[in-house]
């Protein structure tokens, strides 16, 4: 019985079953954010780091997105584009898991151009 109860409990998620950001991302946010003239923003490192937290980032995901029908992703998806689009646009320096990044963590243009060069 107690190996049963212990495999109920709270674990770690295995990296197999994690929802692929990427591909989330593409499929629920790529139609209006990467096409030309499409009707969201190109969602730059510059237009992330606005939201200036992780988790400003995630509540305005979660309360915004999609456009059409806000709040209606699972939590593995909002959780997956979140990392996706902090981990692809380098917004925390160090190269993080951005799914362990606590809320408070401040999202920074990180500059990759050489010193002296101009954005």
């Amino acid at each position: 019985m107690l190996c049963l109860l212990a495999a109920c409990g709270p674990g770690d998620e295995p990296a197999e079953s994690r929802v692929d950001g990427e591909y989330a991302y593409t499929i629920r946010c790529g139609y209006c954010h990467d096409i030309p003239n499409g009707i969201g923003a190109e969602l730059t490192p510059e237009v992330l780091a606005t939201y200036s937290t992780v988790g400003g980032l995630d509540r305005y995901l979660r309360f915004a997105m999609p456009h059409e029908t806000p709040g209606s992703l699972p939590t593995a998806e909002y959780d997956a584009i979140l990392a996706y689009l902090i981990e692809s646009r380098e917004l925390v320096a160090g190269g993080e898991d951005a799914r362990e990044l606590p809320p408070s963590t401040e999202l920074r243009v990180i500059a990759t151009e050489s010193p002296g060069t101009e954005r």
